[in-house]
């Protein structure tokens, strides 16, 4: 009741403040303003945010282009410079993610997400050797909610396409996404510079836990297994009240074992493939310090098919453990890892369940087609593998 009663309160201050922004337009201008809105951009502020290692160029136009919306909104900016600009080779198209409205502000704003992707982008994407977006701003007001977060626009740089659940993952796909992971993991291992320098990235039960109770996870999940009994296998239905406590069970191994950098949410839509054929991940709102066993177990079992997963698994898995060695002088054991690949997939299960149900003051985040997809997905792993008895 309580995290219910924060959240509505939120809503009515987050309501009254879209409202005022909606009514006066205001404009940024300033490198320190937070753009309220796409439509606030003005070219002195871009000049502003995005010339200032060319002191001479300057930004002469901006059109803005709706793409898509979701747990934020994206725009296309398509900038003009001056010859300065143009001779410095500024990016002349990129990506913005913002929180314009109510919906976007309640889950973007006012759970921290966007605040936490944007200082990714800014101070830990420098310092990651895979592939991933180039960020070349961001801001954030605690106040207002509002958020502005400037991004390389990859299918201008390196011709990428996004995936979906429809994408067909192959083997080599899934070995190369495997690798990615890896590489991610394995820049902060257990290096204790992540938890005292970056303290914006959680540690995973804290973010776990902190959401669950800002959306209720733990009610709508039991709501979801009701609108989705019909893609889940018949013996996670009937352990259903095994569900919870196998979550809570599962974050001991982020305080128990060496934390690192993980994504959390890299289902399949999060993924795209460069015109060099390589994989890389985008939004990364949901950032925290924990198992790599949870990204891992996410990413195997939200992008391939359950016939490919089930063939597949062990050899992902080993090849993994193979990358993370090298990269680290470290290698876990394989028996105890495929546990944790097991226990993890019920975290894979509850980013979907409370995307499948959720409060209607929070906007819908996927299409029903994608998630019901997402959830059979990964209730057909937890019950070949017997998760919930893990």
């Amino acid at each position: 009741m309580a995290a219910s009663g924060a959240t509505a309160l939120a809503a009515l201050k987050i309501g009254g403040r879209v409202a005022f922004e909606r009514l006066v337009r205001p404009k940024a201008r300033r490198l320190e303003d937070v753009p309220c809105s796409p439509d606030a951009i003005t070219p002195e502020w871009l000049t502003a945010v995005l010339c200032q290692k060319v002191p001479e160029a300057v930004v002469t136009g901006v059109v803005v282009k709706p793409a898509s919306a979701g747990t934020h909104e994206r725009h296309q900016l398509l900038v003009s410079y001056n010859k300065a600009g143009q001779r410095a080779g500024l990016p002349r198209s990129m990506f913005t993610k913002s929180l314009p409205s109510v919906v976007t502000r309640m889950i973007g704003g006012f759970n921290g997400t966007a605040r936490v992707e944007g200082r990714f982008y800014m101070q830990l994407r420098p310092q990651l050797e895979i592939e991933a977006p180039i960020g070349y701003h961001a801001a954030s007001d605690r106040q207002t909610f509002a958020s502005i977060l400037l991004l390389e626009d990859m299918v201008a740089t390196k011709s990428a396409t996004f995936c979906n659940y429809r994408t067909y993952v192959s083997r080599e796909t899934a070995e190369d996404m495997v690798d990615v992971l890896a590489s991610l993991h394995a820049r902060f291992h257990g290096d204790a510079e992540l938890a005292t320098q970056y303290r914006f990235v959680a540690s995973y039960p804290r973010w776990f836990t902190i959401g669950a109770e800002k959306m209720s996870l733990e009610y709508y999940t039991r709501k979801a297994f009701d609108a989705a009994s019909h893609v889940i296998p018949e013996s996670i239905l009937a352990q259903r009240d095994a569900v919870w406590p196998a979550a809570v069970q599962a974050l001991a191994v982020h305080d128990s074992e060496p934390q690192g950098l993980i994504h959390s949410d890299v289902h399949i839509g999060n993924w795209y493939r460069t015109g060099a054929g390589e994989m890389g991940l985008c939004d990364w709102q949901c950032l925290a310090r924990g198992h790599w066993s949870r990204d891992f177990a996410y990413a195997v079992t939200a992008a391939l098919t359950p016939d490919d997963r089930r063939k597949w698994e062990k050899d992902l898995l080993l090849r993994y453990l193979d990358r993370f060695a090298t990269l680290t002088g470290a290698r876990p054991d394989f028996d105890r890892s495929f546990l944790h690949y097991r226990q993890q997939m019920v975290h894979a299960l509850l980013m979907w369940t409370i995307t499948l149900c959720h409060s209607p003051l929070l906007p819908n985040m996927q299409s029903e087609e994608t998630t019901l997809a997402m959830i059979e997905r990964i209730s057909i792993a937890m019950a070949d593998l017997d998760s919930l008895r893990s």
